[in-house]
């Protein structure tokens, strides 16, 4: 089975982005495709200084990469 792995850059709730993977894993599934949807809430801004010591949301998000 092929996965992908999918966020939407935007925050809200109810964004138009969102909604597409939403459509996105439900259409692929046809095909055999998994599409999972990853949130990226509480991911924080890049900084190179941090890199030793990620969020385990990043570590997280990475991993799934």
């Amino acid at each position: 089975m092929t996965r992908v792995l999918g966020f939407a850059g935007s925050l809200r709730k109810d964004s138009y982005n969102r909604a597409l993977l939403r459509a996105a894993r439900e259409l692929a599934a046809a095909d055999g495709i998994e599409v999972e949807i990853f949130e990226i809430n509480g991911i924080p801004l890049y900084n190179q200084d941090d890199q030793g010591a990620m969020p385990a949301v990043v570590r997280d998000f990475n991993s799934r990469i």
